[in-house]
């Protein structure tokens, strides 16, 4: 889960709790304190259970620890409640009992609603790595496809190429053609395509070096910070692709 999505999640959780307490305090003002004051128990429980109980203990199947810990926390944010319904009676119900609604003087619904928002980020969470564990597999399983295919297909010379990946030396761009030099060729394959199109359609064993050149990582002989040899031509890394090139060469 990323900071933009704790972020949005706990902000729509914030704006909820305060439409849902104004009626309580008839007043949004007074609900906006409350929920502010409120809320750092409920980070905190969210946090400890999700990120801490879950992990360490729940799915590692030391349930007897988990529900143990469990119980802790359930008494700790209790006391934490009391102690800020109390708050609330002094700073915000200025000591008049009548001033509080029933919802807020009841320990056990604000708990419930504690804990309701903490199974929901639980659930959230849960939801995230599924949808990033789907999008890793399909990753793999077009990466796998890729490399079993073992070779591109590119228009040139009003024909279709079939060109093998392990023949390609490196790519060239020129514009809005391409240039693929292969092994045991004295010419490259020319074709009209853009090199951002082919490099999605290639493995990668294809690294790119430069906006203009895409190359086969299994036939480059020797590199150095500045440039590869592949065969007998030295190609140039651009200083924007360094980072990535030495990443993906040891892969």
């Amino acid at each position: 889960m990323t900071t933009k999505g704790h972020i949005a999640f706990w902000s729509i959780v914030y704006f909820v709790l305060i439409l849902m307490y104004g009626n309580a305090f008839d007043s949004y003002l007074y609900s906006i304190y409350f929920v502010t004051i409120l809320y750092p128990v409920i980070l905190g429980v969210a946090y400890f259970f999700n990120f801490f109980l879950v992990p360490k203990y729940l799915l590692y199947h030391r349930r007897t620890k988990f529900i143990l810990y469990s119980i802790y926390m359930l008494i700790v944010s209790a006391h934490l409640e009391i102690i800020l319904i109390f708050l609330a009676f002094i700073y915000l119900a200025n000591y008049q009992v009548r001033a509080m609604h029933p919802s807020i003087l009841d320990v056990s619904k604000l708990s419930m609603t504690l804990y309701a928002i903490v199974f929901a980020h639980g659930f959230y969470l849960l939801y995230r790595k599924f949808s990033d564990s789907k999008f890793k597999i399909e990753a793999l399983e077009d990466e796998k496809k890729k490399t079993e295919e073992g070779f591109v297909v590119v228009r040139s010379e009003r024909q279709n190429r079939k060109i093998l990946h392990k023949d390609i030396l490196y790519i060239e761009s020129l514009s809005d053609y391409i240039k693929i030099h292969v092994l045991d060729s004295d010419s490259p394959i020319i074709s009209k395509a853009k090199i951002s199109k082919i490099e999605q359609e290639l493995p990668h064993e294809f690294i790119r070096i430069h906006r203009s050149f895409l190359v086969n990582r299994g036939q480059i002989t020797t590199f150095n910070a500045e440039q590869v040899t592949i065969g007998n031509e030295q190609l140039p890394i651009s200083r924007s692709y360094r980072k990535e090139f030495k990443i993906n060469l040891f892969k």
